[in-house]
């Protein structure tokens, strides 16, 4: 397993994976050999385009369906993936819906359902991956974080993503040193949705050091890095995306002399 295709014989599932960031994830694992699991929540279609998308360049991969907000899916899921594929030998936990409704009016169905999908999943997923993992001496979970959860703003949807970060890093410690387990985290993604809202985005670039958002390709690339041979001594951490966007800032008030 050389060259481009390093995870030429390795099983990946790359949850919400459908459609995205996901959908980057899946392909750019996929040209770099890995045979993927396409996840879906429910729309098939979507998640059966991506796999001929993979397919049609040569790649490997298979559509999956699970609503990942229910504790028997994430059993099942690795289950049928592994029936279907083989064993998984790297996981990114990537689906993740998002909530902002201010806690004094969350819904505790909202609540309890993005906490599970967010945070939940990821660690259930693990627990059943991990096993196969650590018998086969080579694991890598990514979990996709966001810059929600260095923020306090973004109510439920925050909070999930700033605990996935301390899983991230528990994960890290319990599962080495066969397995690593480390996260991606972007802050506002270019893409079509960010386009129907020009106000928004306008500030979040205005907002943004470096001029523009976060491509998903370059997610992609960054969580196949992540997970070569050339980051095997990383664990435990986070790499933000953000064009420098959450860097502590002190306003120029111009005392200098």
């Amino acid at each position: 397993m050389t060259g481009d295709r390093p995870f030429t014989g390795k099983v990946a599932l790359v949850t919400g994976s459908s459609s995205g960031a996901g959908a980057a994830i899946a392909v750019e694992l996929a040209r770099r050999g890995a045979t993927v699991a396409v996840h879906c929540r429910s729309r098939m279609d979507e998640a059966q385009a991506i796999v001929a998308r993979i397919v049609e360049a040569g790649g490997k991969a298979a559509p999956f369906a699970a609503d990942l907000a229910h504790d028997a899916a994430t059993q099942k899921l690795p289950a049928e993936v592994e029936g279907a594929l083989g064993p998984i030998r790297i996981l990114v936990n990537n689906a993740g819906p998002f909530a902002d409704a201010p806690f004094r009016s969350l819904k505790p169905a909202v609540w309890d359902a993005v906490m599970a999908a967010n945070l939940k999943a990821p660690y259930l997923l693990a627990q059943a991956t991990a096993p196969a993992m650590e018998r086969l001496g080579w694991g890598r979970i990514v979990n996709i974080g966001a810059t929600s959860g260095f923020v306090r703003t973004h109510s439920v949807y925050g909070l999930a993503k700033a605990a996935l970060l301390t899983l991230t890093e528990s994960l890290a410690l319990e599962l080495a040193p066969k397995i690593t387990v480390n996260a991606v985290v972007p802050s506002q993604i270019a893409s079509p949705r960010t386009d129907t809202m020009p106000d928004y985005k306008n500030a979040a670039i205005a907002g943004t050091p470096l001029g523009r958002l976060v491509e998903e390709e370059e997610i992609a690339r960054v969580v196949a890095l992540v997970c070569s041979a050339d980051f095997e001594f990383m664990t435990g951490r986070a790499i933000v995306l953000d064009g420098g966007r959450t860097l502590p800032r002190f306003p120029r008030i111009g005392i200098s002399g």
